[in-house]
C-alpha cells in the first residue's frame, strides 16, 4: 500500500508544477487581451497591434530557423499575397469574408506544399535564396500590367468587405482597441502552436536532421516530409498573419509582399531569440517600437542598424534568451549557496 501511494503521489508533485504554470500562462493571458484597451492610448495600441503582427511573421521565420536550420525570405511574399487574395475575393468575385479566407489559406497551403516540394532537399544556401527568388517574383507579378484589373498595381487594393465576419465588421477590425484582443489571441494560438511542435516527435526530428541529416538518413528516418510539414506550417502562420495585417488595415500593396519586410522579421526574430516562442513575438514589439522612436530623430536606418549590432553582439541568443540564462545562473548560484 505505501508504494501505491508512492507511486500515486509522483505524478501528483509532477503535475503541480505544471498546473502553476498553466493557471499562470491563463492569467497573464487574460490580463494581456483586456488590459492594454484601458491603460494604452490609440496610438500605442496602433504600435503594439503593428509589432505584434510582425512578431507573429518572425515566429514563422523563426521556427524554421531554430528546428530546421533553414532561413526563408520568401516570407513576406506569402503575408501579402493572402493580403491580395482575400482583397480580390471580396472584392471583385464577391465572395463572403468567411470564403475568402479558407479559399485563401487553402491557396497559400497548397503553394507551400508545391514551393517546398521542389527546394527543400537543396542546401540551407540554395534553400534561402530560392525563397528570396519565390517572393521576389510574387512581388514583382502584382506590378504586372497585364493583372492591374485585379491588383490595382502600384496603387494597391482597398478592403472593405460587406458583411459581418465572426460577428464584426470591418470597422471593428479596424479599431485598434478592438482588434488588440484578436492579434494577442492569435499571437497565443501561434506560439503555442510551434512550442506544440518543438516538443512532439516533429520536433526532435528536425532538430537532429539540422544536426546530421546524412545520419538521421543512415538511420533510417525520413528527412524530407518532417522538414516539408515545417515548411508549410510557417508558411500558414505567416498567411494566417497577413489576413489579421488586411483586415486590420483595410488595405494591402506590393510593399506588404517586399524583402524589406521579411528582413525586419528576421531581425525581429533575431531579438527576441529564435529558440523560443516568446522570443520573436517579443522581438516584433521591440522592433515596432523601437522604428517608431528612431524615426522620430530622423536617423531610422542608422540607428536601427545601431540596435541590431548591439542586440546581436550582446545578447546573441535574444532578449529572451538572455533573461532564461540570467535566471537559471540565479538559480544555480542560489542553490549552490543553499548547498
Amino acid at each position: 500500500m505505501a508504494f501505491r501511494g508512492g507511486a500515486a503521489s509522483a505524478p501528483s508533485a509532477r503535475g503541480g508544477p505544471r498546473i502553476l504554470a498553466g493557471a499562470g500562462a491563463l492569467l497573464l493571458f487574460t490580463i494581456g487581451a483586456f488590459a492594454p484597451q484601458h491603460l494604452a492610448n490609440d496610438f500605442l495600441l496602433r504600435l503594439a497591434d503593428g509589432g505584434l503582427l510582425l512578431g507573429i511573421l518572425a515566429l514563422s521565420i523563426a521556427f524554421l530557423m531554430s528546428q530546421a536550420g533553414l532561413v526563408s525570405l520568401g516570407a513576406a511574399s506569402v503575408y501579402g499575397g493572402v493580403g491580395y487574395l482575400f482583397a480580390i475575393m471580396t472584392g471583385q468575385w464577391n465572395l463572403s469574408p468567411l470564403a475568402a479566407i479558407l479559399a485563401s489559406m487553402l491557396a497559400v497551403t497548397v503553394y507551400a506544399a508545391v514551393l517546398g516540394a521542389l527546394i527543400i532537399r537543396t542546401t540551407p544556401l540554395a534553400f534561402m535564396m530560392l525563397t528570396l527568388a519565390a517572393g521576389e517574383m510574387i512581388s514583382h507579378a502584382v506590378l504586372l500590367e497585364g493583372l492591374r484589373d485585379y491588383t490595382s498595381g502600384a496603387d494597391g487594393l482597398v478592403v472593405n468587405f460587406s458583411g459581418a465576419l465572426f460577428g464584426l465588421e470591418a470597422a471593428d477590425f479596424a479599431n485598434s482597441a478592438g482588434f488588440w484582443p484578436i492579434v494577442w489571441t492569435a499571437a497565443w494560438v501561434a506560439g503555442l502552436a510551434v512550442w506544440a511542435v518543438r516538443c512532439s516527435r516533429l520536433g526532435a526530428i528536425l532538430r537532429a536532421t539540422r544536426q546530421n541529416e546524412e545520419r538521421m538518413r543512415f538511420s533510417g528516418f525520413d528527412t524530407y516530409s518532417p522538414r516539408l510539414a515545417a515548411f508549410v506550417l510557417a508558411n500558414f502562420i505567416a498567411g494566417a498573419c497577413g489576413l489579421l495585417h488586411v483586415l486590420n488595415s483595410g488595405f494591402v500593396s506590393p510593399e506588404s509582399l517586399g524583402l524589406g519586410l521579411s528582413t525586419n522579421a528576421l531581425v525581429s526574430g533575431l531579438i527576441g531569440g529564435t529558440a523560443t516562442s516568446a522570443g520573436p513575438l517579443l522581438g516584433g514589439a521591440i522592433f515596432a517600437f523601437a522604428q517608431d522612436e528612431f524615426g522620430a530623430r530622423g536617423f531610422t536606418q542608422l540607428l536601427t542598424g545601431l540596435a541590431i549590432v548591439v542586440f546581436i553582439v550582446l545578447f546573441p541568443s535574444g532578449v529572451v534568451g538572455a533573461w532564461r540564462d540570467f535566471a537559471q545562473r540565479m538559480w544555480r548560484n542560489r542553490d549552490s549557496e543553499a548547498g
